[in-house]
């Protein structure tokens, strides 16, 4: 187990700083890598994330902790090799070998000793992605819905005295058939005051 790089690079701190407070204090996963995939350190929030102990997680490197089968893996990694730093999604891996997707941002630092050494701070965004999944989802209903509504629209020519519709056939059809056939629309029967006190006078 490659504890005495590890050791070196909790030398960056000393117990007292605000830098380690944050390190094993923060919301989201940290880790000091090198740059070809060896970790020497992880805080406490990236072993809940990877569900992992430390030493788990230093053993484990990246290829154990990343898909690295991962289209997004190499440019991320070409991004960083030349600029310094890098920042984008990938499908992380937990102990059990599920994967989640997580946002990662990477930079590259020198330490006391001038090595090439890399600070990595991971977020798991599931539930961020399942929101955006279902999101997706109800849009698509809602469109599907409204793609089965029927409309009526422009002019209809409709009988003066009967009230029925001629059709684009030029077959006629009572108002009710023709408004079922081209809506969504129904009707229920009954009779309104008017009516009621002209065929009912005596009720």
């Amino acid at each position: 187990m490659p504890s005495t790089p590890s050791l070196q690079v909790r030398n960056i701190f000393s117990d007292s700083t605000p830098y380690r407070l944050l390190f094993e204090y923060g919301m989201d996963g940290m880790m000091f890598t090198a740059p070809e995939g060896k970790i020497l350190d992880a805080n406490p929030a990236a072993c809940r994330m990877f569900q992992r102990t430390r030493e788990e997680i230093i053993a484990a490197g990246r290829a154990g902790l990343i898909d690295t089968s991962d289209p997004r893996l190499p440019g991320l990694l070409a991004q960083r090799q030349e600029t310094g730093k890098a920042y984008g999604e990938l499908n992380a891996r937990r102990r059990d070998g599920t994967l989640f997707p997580a946002e990662m941002s990477s930079v590259v630092f020198e330490d006391a000793e001038g090595n090439l050494r890399t600070c990595l701070i991971i977020r798991d965004i599931s539930e961020r992605k399942n929101a955006e999944h279902q999101q997706k989802e109800l849009i698509h209903e809602l469109r599907e819905a409204l793609s089965k509504v029927k409309t009526l629209s422009g002019l209809l020519p409709i009988c003066a005295s009967c009230k029925k519709i001629r059709d684009e056939a030029g077959n006629w059809h009572s108002l009710e058939l023709y408004v079922r056939d081209h809506t969504q629309a129904d009707f229920s029967h009954g009779i309104c005051p008017d009516c009621h006190a002209r065929l009912y006078p005596g009720h």
